[in-house]
């Protein structure tokens, strides 16, 4: 891989999640001074959900430069650096309009990617639109306990799809490292979560760690940490368990239906946000 450049204090263009109205914008909206639409040569492609540019392309790269407030050029900076960009993306700079700007190019962009050929939007990724109705489907095609087990076992399903949407919001919302929990752990804290939360769950539960069965999680209406590590340790005793049932079918369905109401909010609130 490439060293990482630090690029300098410049303004920004921005054409995937970081403009305005998309997912992670929130981490620079702070500083952000002024926000006008404009385009730079290149080609866009998508890879992984995520809008990827090639500086050797010859159409038009629309996005939105962004120029911030004096003293805060370095706090936006870092607060894209904080994403981790640097295994999709590397800086440069780029003429807009006369002025010089910083850009995060693609790496490899036609490696593993497809030419943009749709509107885009962060928000419209498939983990945050189809796989929640998958999920909402299985729950309520599913909710009965049947001795074959069938019906755990696509309530399984559909709470492992639901995780797998919240670890890619959780990545696109603060950063595109590799450690799943701590980027979870970082929802938990947004009001949202916790509002919601304590909207439906009214009493204390816990389940016992797979791994550590003299270990339990308590879920705490009042606690949004708490509650986010008992519903991720209901994931990881699926996974720890291999081909194991859960001890109790109501569990599964309890956090299915909880997890994707909470998780609905969370985006909902953090879309009207940005």
């Amino acid at each position: 891989m490439e060293t990482q450049i630090v690029p300098p204090v410049l303004p920004f263009f921005a054409y995937g999640f970081l403009k305005p109205g998309e997912v992670a914008h929130f981490r620079i909206k702070p500083y952000v001074r002024t926000a006008r639409p404009c385009s730079v040569r290149g080609d866009l492609f998508v890879r992984d959900g995520l809008l990827i540019a090639d500086r050797s392309g010859n159409s038009r790269v629309d996005g939105v430069l962004l120029e911030f407030d004096p003293g805060q050029d370095e706090l936006a900076r870092q607060a894209i650096f904080d994403l981790e960009p640097s295994q999709q993306y590397f800086w440069d700079t780029v003429q807009v309009d006369g002025k010089q700007a910083n850009i995060l190019w693609g790496r490899k962009p036609k490696k593993g990617s497809v030419p943009l050929d749709f509107d885009w939007s962060s928000w419209d990724d498939p983990l945050f639109t189809s796989a929640l109705e998958v999920v909402d489907q299985q729950i309520q095609a599913h909710s009965s306990w049947d001795r074959s087990y069938k019906n755990t076992f696509h309530l399984q399903m559909a709470y492992l799809l639901l995780w797998t949407s919240i670890e890619r919001y959780a990545s696109l919302r603060y950063h595109l490292k590799r450690d799943a929990t701590k980027k979870v752990e970082l929802v938990a804290k947004e009001p949202a979560f916790g509002d919601q939360l304590r909207n439906l769950v009214v009493e204390v539960r816990s389940v016992q760690r797979a791994d550590e069965p003299d270990t339990k999680v308590e879920l705490k209406p009042h606690n949004p940490s708490d509650a986010m590590s008992y519903y991720y340790q209901v994931r990881s005793n699926m996974v720890h368990r291999g081909k194991g049932m859960p001890r109790d079918h109501g569990t599964v369905l309890m956090c299915c239906r909880e997890l994707l109401l909470i998780f609905r909010h969370v985006l909902s609130v953090a879309r009207a946000e940005a």
